[in-house]
């Protein structure tokens, strides 16, 4: 009993300093969050709205103020009985050589007045997915798959109701937002959180059996 009570008493010790590895783990993620802003033209056709980026940059990056340039390939949208998807790709930094391409799907939208928010799913990143700015390197690649992207526009005085599936409207000048992060911790980190927990859910039952003896 003395032997077991030692091995339960080691294998806690073992599972608590995991826990405090899995975050180290998760800190491997070198961009988490990045976000835009410019000027868009968004023009209204019979089969939904086409959005072009033309005057946009990454300003911060982990909280860290930076200076990338990032632009939109046509992102198309479409609103199917307040059903709100689309696709696009986000082009950031310079190609080739210098920059990255995440592939995007939009699964949800709300249009208000002259604000239109959109969620999507990060599909894929064109390799190398690596931008050297200011003698920094940033690594764009962590956030596929799965990664998150928000994208807002706005534009005063606009209703994007009325762009949205109607031929020939169009919002010239709208500003522009866009936020994108990692959609969950890496399974590595997911396991020893998982094994930290075990152990220390062992460590207190034996805790018990101590203290009541």
């Amino acid at each position: 009993m003395k032997k077991r009570s030692v091995s339960l008493v080691i294998a806690a010790v073992l599972a608590c300093a995991f826990m405090l590895v899995a975050p180290a783990q998760a800190g491997t993620v070198i961009v988490t969050t990045d976000s835009g802003g410019g000027t868009v033209d968004v023009v209204g056709t019979a089969a939904g709205a086409d959005i072009t980026d033309f005057n946009s940059s990454v300003t911060e990056i982990n909280g860290s103020a930076v200076n990338i340039r990032l632009s939109l390939d046509i992102l198309h949208i479409t609103d199917a009985n307040g059903k709100i998807t689309g696709a696009g790709n986000k082009i950031i930094g310079s190609l080739p050589g210098n920059g990255a391409v995440l592939s995007f799907v939009i699964t949800s939208g709300v249009v208000f007045g002259s604000h239109f928010n959109m969620d999507g799913t990060i599909t894929g990143v064109v390799p190398p997915g690596t931008v050297t700015s200011a003698g920094t390197t940033y690594d764009f690649s962590k956030l596929a798959p799965g990664g998150l992207i928000s994208i807002a526009i706005d534009k005063t005085g606009t209703n994007f109701a009325d762009i949205l599936n109607h031929a020939g409207a169009k919002a010239d000048g709208s500003g522009l937002g866009v936020q994108q992060s990692t959609a969950v911790p890496e399974p590595a980190s997911m396991a020893l959180l998982g094994i930290g927990m075990t152990g220390f859910l062992a460590f207190r039952r034996l805790f018990k059996r101590t203290s009541v003896a």
